[in-house]
């Protein structure tokens, strides 16, 4: 395959987990070529805790890891701390059960050993791109939220977005041309803390300040909504 092909790739930090090092190796060789960072694991626990102290894109792991414990499992794990990153399981055989439980878990693909390294490639460009539409949204401008390092990216300036912030955006951009009310920012954002109009008004101010004033527009007695000028 074409090395211009694959240039899309760069972006991505993946994380293997295999616990055959020779599988292993065949697999993090080539991708360390084309990805911006490959992270290895031969077991559920070493997956696991470099899932959760690094930002990664797509996990790739076998489905039968040594020990009680297989791949489906600490996928499962790894979905309560991310619930919607990407998974690529290799597996040798077919299992009706294991196969079922996969369809459960979004954003699964399938992708039998011995990998084909083309095979495989072209599924990482297909979920890359995927992955470029759902992390880079659009709010008008030239002003991008990008979701995978929690940012607003306006020409050359990168603003980071604090957790609240972000929550706030997120409602507004799920609700598309409705007003969030109130209420939802309570419960959704504030989670239960005490929330005052005024701490509202602080938090919506300052992502109008990292996006563009006119982005967030106030319904009196309502709430909020986003009104994209493209």
């Amino acid at each position: 395959m074409s090395p211009d092909l694959l240039e899309p790739l760069g972006s991505l930090t993946i994380l293997i987990v295999e616990d055959d090092e020779i599988a292993l190796d065949l697999l993090k060789m080539p991708l360390e070529r084309r990805c911006r960072k490959i992270l290895t694991a031969s077991n559920r626990e070493e997956g696991l805790k470099l899932f959760k102290s690094n930002v990664v894109d797509i996990v790739i792991t076998d489905i039968n890891l040594e020990g009680k414990i297989d791949g489906i499992t600490m996928v499962e794990s790894m979905r309560k701390v991310n619930s919607t990153f990407p998974v690529i399981f290799m597996t040798a055989y077919s299992d009706e059960e294991k196969i079922s439980r996969i369809v459960g878990l979004n954003s699964a693909y399938f992708i039998k050993k011995v990998v084909d390294l083309e095979e495989l490639f072209v599924l990482l460009l297909s979920i890359n791109k995927q992955l470029c539409k759902e992390q880079m949204i659009d709010l008008g401008q030239g002003v991008f939220y990008r979701r995978k390092d929690k940012s607003i990216v306006k020409g050359y300036a990168i603003f980071e977005l604090t957790e609240r912030e972000c929550r706030i955006l997120e409602l507004l951009i799920k609700a598309e041309n409705f007003p969030v009310t109130y209420d939802e920012f309570r419960k959704k954002v504030w989670r239960g803390q005490q929330m005052t109009m005024d701490s509202l008004r602080m938090h919506i101010n300052n992502l109008r300040r990292k996006t563009y004033y006119d982005l967030i527009k106030n319904h009196s007695r309502m709430g909020y909504k986003i009104t994209k000028i493209l």
